[in-house]
């Protein structure tokens, strides 16, 4: 498998999380996944640290139950594993003294993350959030307050509460009525701040339902580049489009769009119950693409076996089936 690489990868990667072995690999899930399945987010300092466990001092509670002041973490609420060598347990990899966000579960003895990888956000040493909107290893970094707010508002939106704070919808128009930002060849993490804000809007404005235009949604659909497509393609689903099946449809029939992208508006319409289209898949799946796509993640990463159609026939053809 050919791993699809970008700069906005080669920037994060070494900021992101990265195993120590691939004999244990797991399905990492979405953001989506994380947040709907946690019972508590806040800001936490890790006490004691173990390959089996942690023990972390709340700093601030942000939303969702009151976990106490100290939280004894020894398990992950979302993890699948996908291959195994040997007696092979996942194991934490945080640092005492290290701040993070958590998303957190209740469990039976404690409290558990969703995965070695997914469900917290540490800091960058310079002092942003190294933050997951989408999934765990496309990070965007962004300042401390806009990620702490936005995602209490995709916190309170997941567990059904659609009472988001004015200040977080202000930064979503604001944010996404300038052009659409892009990654350049020299691009740094300070010059893409732009492309980040833009990306967490697209994202959060997706989660809480924010209705955006169609005119909006398609600056950014029409942009070069598998992020700004992928999270445009979530933000269309709450768009004033109106066809939102059709405008899926034909993003995975244009072979200019990103490879990834269009698995994931092939994704899309099975999520979406788009069965008008079963069909055109049908037809369309002879003629898709057969190159390469990907999700970027590293051969020695754990998260390599994460799910994901890996040509946009594959995609097509699931789903086709799914329909």
């Amino acid at each position: 498998m050919v791993v699809l690489r970008s700069l906005f990868f080669a920037l994060v990667a070494s900021l992101s999380w990265v195993g120590t072995s691939h004999a244990l690999t797991w399905n990492e899930p979405w953001h989506r996944e994380v947040v709907s399945q946690s019972s508590a987010f806040g800001l936490y300092q890790v006490e004691r640290a173990g390959k089996q466990a942690l023990t972390l001092k709340r700093i601030r509670q942000i939303a969702g139950e009151d976990t106490g002041p100290m939280v004894e973490l020894a398990s992950f609420y979302a993890l699948q594993v996908s291959s195994s060598t040997g007696n092979q347990a996942p194991e934490f990899t945080l640092r005492e003294g290290t701040q993070a966000y958590f998303y957190l579960k209740r469990v039976a003895g404690g409290w558990a993350i969703a995965t070695p990888s997914a469900g917290f956000a540490a800091f960058h040493k310079n002092g942003k959030v190294l933050a997951t909107y989408r999934f765990s290893a496309h990070q965007a970094v962004v300042d401390a307050q806009l990620y702490e707010t936005s995602q209490r508002c995709i916190f309170q939106a997941l567990h059904g509460d659609r009472t988001c704070d004015p200040e977080v919808v202000a930064w979503i128009d604001a944010t996404l009525a300038k052009p659409a930002a892009s990654i350049e060849s020299d691009s740094t993490l300070e010059s893409l701040d732009g492309f980040f804000q833009q990306h967490a809007a697209l994202e959060t404005a997706g989660f809480l339902g924010h209705p955006l235009s169609a005119e909006t949604v398609e600056r950014f659909l029409s942009k070069p580049g598998m992020h700004v497509q992928m999270s445009a393609l979530r933000a269309l689903l709450v768009s004033d489009h109106r066809d939102k099946a059709e405008r899926l449809m034909t993003f995975v029939e244009d072979d200019k769009a990103n490879a990834t992208a269009r698995c994931l508006a092939a994704m899309l319409l099975v999520e979406t119950g788009a069965h008008q289209m079963k069909q055109r898949l049908l037809d369309y799946a002879p003629r898709a693409s057969d190159d390469e796509a990907g999700l970027g993640i590293a051969i020695m990463d754990q998260r390599i076996g994460t799910q994901f159609p890996y040509t946009v026939r594959s995609a097509v053809k699931i789903a086709a089936q799914q329909l």
